[in-house]
């Protein structure tokens, strides 16, 4: 039994030894175990941030794919591509003004067909209050309509503000082609661009005659039917990416019906200064507005197809297909693409 206590007792100071022998770590060891742990989430955070772009990237897919059906869906019941609720030139009736003319975009025509229907419903499309002289819609329904973010319409990697000039912002816009794209000119001499194909000769798609536009809707009330693409659907844009704070038309939000008409005139992501963005300024007299038409309202390219994916911009063709067009592009294959009727081959892409 002594025997036993003794080696309990000898075990006993030597635990109680080794465990005064341990030592915390020196200030070295912990400076390089904070390297090592640095190094890794150096390592780490570019995958993690790709993961997180490709996600998003998947999303804005998607929300194209969404639209693209949306627009079929519209085109069965209405025979023809949503365009813009605007009277402005309108050769077959009422010819009005700006204002009381304008009653949305073609957003608002597809709200029924993108799970958006109680929100068109409550639109009053025959408001005009002249006392305010600009286009009422919005005021009408209020900041509960015209400030409501529309889903589908969103993709995850635009930075630009939420709340644009008229409500809600919009990051998608449907396509007037290869057409003639006069620019503003008010902040420097930036060359007029588009209709290289011929068929798009109409500035900014001011007209309801179809065959003055080049791509499948124009700037006012007038959609194409699918016969009218006669490229074919799989060889012509409905819709692609934009980013809302770079034209002052884009700007103005998912419901304005002088917000979402865009061109493939200008190169895929443009390097426009965008709104609040450094250099941006009101009136264009910023020194970092180089290289030449950079400005919001250089309108020939600013009111392009712009997106914050690296590499390129996502867009929906007529035939409901999804695709990544690089911003390297062949420049004439891409306003091929823009045009539904210039019967040239498209070739690779």
């Amino acid at each position: 039994m002594d025997k036993f206590l003794k080696y309990d007792a000898v075990w006993g100071f030597v635990r109680l030894v080794g465990r005064k022998s341990r030592r915390a770590f020196t200030l070295i060891e912990l400076l390089v175990v904070i390297a090592i742990i640095a190094v890794l989430v150096a390592l780490l955070l570019p995958a993690v941030q790709q993961a997180r772009e490709a996600a998003r990237r998947s999303t804005c897919k998607n929300n194209l794919k969404q639209l693209g059906l949306a627009c079929h869906n519209y085109h069965e019941v209405a025979n023809q591509l949503p365009c813009s609720i605007c009277e402005l030139g309108n050769p077959f009736g009422n010819n009005q003004d700006w204002s009381p003319s304008s009653k949305g975009s073609y957003f608002v025509r597809l709200l029924p067909y993108i799970d958006q229907g109680p929100i068109f419903n409550q639109i009053n499309f025959n408001y005009y209050d002249p006392a305010n002289g600009i286009e009422n819609l919005s005021f009408k329904t209020g900041g509960l309509i015209r400030n409501s973010p529309i889903p589908v319409l969103l993709c995850p990697s635009e930075t630009s503000a939420n709340i644009m000039n008229w409500g809600f912002k919009s990051t998608y816009s449907l396509s007037i082609g290869n057409q003639l794209m006069p620019n503003y000119n008010k902040w420097g001499s930036c060359p007029d661009i588009g209709n290289q194909l011929g068929d798009g000769p109409v500035g900014h798609a001011n007209t309801w005659d179809p065959t003055v536009v080049s791509g499948i809707m124009s700037r006012f009330d007038w959609g194409a039917n699918f016969r009218d693409i006669t490229d074919g659907t799989s060889n012509t844009i409905l819709a692609g990416e934009t980013r809302s704070g770079c034209s002052d038309h884009t700007y103005n939000g998912w419901i304005h019906f002088n917000a979402n008409w865009v061109a493939t005139s200008a190169p895929i992501n443009y390097p426009t200064v965008c709104f609040n963005e450094p250099g941006w300024t009101w009136d264009g007299s910023n020194p970092l507005k180089f290289p030449p038409c950079r400005h919001w309202q250089d309108w020939g390219y600013s009111l392009g197809f712009k997106s914050k994916h690296v590499g390129g911009a996502q867009f929906v063709f007529a035939d409901g297909s999804v695709h990544f067009l690089n911003d390297n592009i062949n420049y004439l294959t891409y306003q091929k693409l823009g045009d539904r009727r210039d019967n040239q081959a498209v070739g690779p892409y």
